[in-house]
């Protein structure tokens, strides 16, 4: 037998043993389920709310910048002309 072979043969046999396990505590591991789906569900609405708020003030720090705080840029015209030229007006 290679390696691979008794790996294979372990995997099995120890997934026969926990199904059997399973059935007997049937009860316990549908209680275990229904925890750990509750648990996801919570870390996952947590998530959401928690990135929500953080979108949120970063809006507000971005918002409440005083005017000469914000970066202004000048426009900035390109014409382009008839060849490979092109010109930048400021």
């Amino acid at each position: 037998m290679s390696f691979a072979e008794i790996i294979r043969t372990v995997l099995e046999f120890s997934a026969a043993i926990l199904l059997i396990i399973g059935f007997i505590n049937e009860k316990k591991v549908v209680a275990f389920e229904v925890k750990l789906a509750r648990a996801i569900r919570i870390h996952l609405r947590n998530r959401r709310l928690r990135k929500q708020r953080e979108a949120a003030a970063a809006l507000s720090r971005v918002q409440s910048r005083a005017p000469e705080d914000v970066y202004d840029e000048e426009p900035v015209l390109t014409v382009v002309a008839g060849g490979k030229s092109s010109h930048r007006v400021a």
